[in-house]
């Protein structure tokens, strides 16, 4: 559908927010949700949807990078301009009032991360928030992480523990009703092997910052397919089934994968892009 960027905000030297007004039928946005924006010229962005006003039918996104191509989103002179917005995409996480949940996420995922903590605190749920990676000046987001969590844990705040060790610790304290985890095939891979060994429930989502931001659509939800362990990955246009993480990391350029974490499992193949 048409639609017109009513508001920019520049958050940092990196992130940018911006306020997109939709025109037609105003779709419902859930948390996990994306869209994607076009220009006239078919260059196209992928983003994680922070916000929905449906009174207002407005949607709220926020940008880490934009294409080259797509510079003119970020000009506060062009008012009101138009774009193809094409969504929502992908499967919404399930949210309930689950009890005690763990949201585990590289910092490089704060955006996706943000709604779906938001969404978790409304419906009454205990939340530990576990926020992996290198400490970064950017504070995007953060801020607003930590007041929606009951519990923030940061790994830039325990240098001596690696991001797997302070995930077994977290997991290890306390029995957890639910684990959400956002972030690349790494973070996933970790969280996941954890909580199957531990019997968690989890839901995960790969989110490929570097991808999404030329182009591609890097969003996809990932799930452990039953008692196989084959890896289930849906996304825009696209789905696959990987007989462990080790392929999965292979498919999407992972620099971190270990033969060790991999799933055996005969049987299963990938389904052609």
């Amino acid at each position: 559908m048409r639609s017109k960027i009513i508001s920019r905000k520049n958050l940092s030297e990196q992130f940018y927010k911006l306020e997109i007004k939709a025109s037609g039928a105003f779709n419902t946005f859930k948390p996990g949700q994306y869209v994607i924006l076009r220009t006239s010229d078919g260059a196209a962005i992928t983003l994680p949807i922070v916000k929905s006003d449906a009174g207002r039918e407005t949607l709220t996104v926020i940008a880490p990078s934009v294409p080259e191509k797509m510079v003119g989103l970020l000009n506060p002179c062009l008012s009101h301009l138009e774009l193809e917005l094409e969504g929502p995409f992908g499967q919404p996480f399930q949210i309930e009032k689950f009890g005690t949940v763990l949201c585990v996420a590289n910092r490089e995922s704060r955006i996706p991360l943000y709604p779906v903590l938001a969404a978790l605190k409304a419906t009454g749920n205990h939340i530990t928030c576990l926020l992996t990676g290198a400490a970064s000046d950017d504070q995007v987001l953060e801020n607003e992480l930590r007041n929606n969590s009951d519990d923030f844990i940061s790994s830039a705040d325990n240098t001596l523990r690696r991001s797997s060790q302070l995930l077994e610790q977290t997991l290890g304290s306390r029995k957890y009703n639910q684990v959400f985890t956002i972030g690349s095939v790494k973070t996933i891979r970790e969280t996941c092997t954890v909580c199957t060994a531990t019997s968690t429930p989890v839901q995960a989502m790969l989110y490929l910052n570097e991808q999404s931001q030329i182009g591609l659509h890097g969003i996809f939800r990932v799930s452990i397919c039953g008692n196989a362990r084959a890896l289930c990955v849906d996304g825009h246009n696209f789905n696959a089934y990987y007989a462990g993480f080790e392929e999965l990391a292979k498919r999407f350029g992972n620099k971190d994968a270990e033969a060790s974490y991999k799933f055996n499992v005969s049987g299963k193949v990938n389904v052609p892009v």
